[in-house]
């Protein structure tokens, strides 16, 4: 009994039960991150809100919501009070938007392979860099509020996306893991040695005090690595 408990306490289980938890905890706080949906109109990020009947509400912190109704091919985006009607036809070679803002301009967005290309009713292409003032977006002469393919994103979430690489904290894992070992287990060192091209042409094919030393010190590089390989997630 009392080894059984001397056992639980050792570093080695301290260790692996304070990455298991830290890895659930990380993983229900970043799952919202990595699998919602989102978009963005004029630098605010917009998420689904609520949907009832063929009205979807998106919401964002920084700026109004976002409506848009669905009636059949059509969908009219509500920004602001003003409607956006789009009408999505769809070709055997390619898939276009027929757009009319409230103001009775028609605009067209032609969809590449997931690129969005907007053209105005001249067929002129419509540029998708815009003015601003530090955070303040200044409209140049017959530019729109919201362009052709901001309404189109809005409008469809096939053009919605998930933000990160949650691979990465998978990987950061592995990497604290492989790190903690390199530093602290012997056996795990010798392995290591072991595996290396060094025990090959190394005179007594044992691992020296300097390559235990050298373990050591990758393991702690390699552990520090680890966190910025998951900050990359994000």
């Amino acid at each position: 009994m009392g080894e059984s408990i001397k056992k639980m306490k050792s570093p080695t289980f301290i260790f692996f039960s304070c990455v298991l938890v830290l890895s659930v905890i990380i993983a229900i706080l970043s799952r919202p991150y990595f699998t919602e949906p989102i978009f963005h109109v004029e630098n605010n990020k917009y998420t689904f809100d609520s949907e009832q009947g063929n009205l979807t509400t998106y919401r964002s912190r920084t700026a109004d919501p976002i409506q848009v109704r669905l009636d059949h091919q059509e969908r009219t985006v509500y920004i602001n009070h003003q409607q956006y009607l789009i009408t999505k036809i769809d070709s055997a070679f390619s898939t276009t938007y027929k757009l009319i803002y409230p103001n009775g301009n028609k605009y067209e967005v032609q969809d590449h392979s997931g690129q969005l290309i907007s053209f105005d009713a001249k067929g002129n292409s419509v540029s998708e860099v815009f003015l601003y003032v530090g955070s303040q977006r200044v409209l140049q002469d017959g530019e729109e509020q919201f362009s052709p393919a901001t309404l189109v994103t809005a409008a469809y979430p096939d053009y919605h996306y998930t933000r990160g690489a949650p691979g990465y904290l998978f990987l950061a894992l592995a990497a604290v893991i492989f790190g903690w070992c390199s530093f602290r287990y012997q056996k795990f060192q010798d392995f290591l040695f072991y595996l290396s091209l060094r025990s090959f042409w190394a005179n007594d094919a044992e691992p020296s005090d300097f390559d235990y030393f050298l373990s050591k010190v990758c393991g702690i590089v390699v552990m520090i690595g680890a966190f910025w390989i998951a900050i990359n997630a994000f």
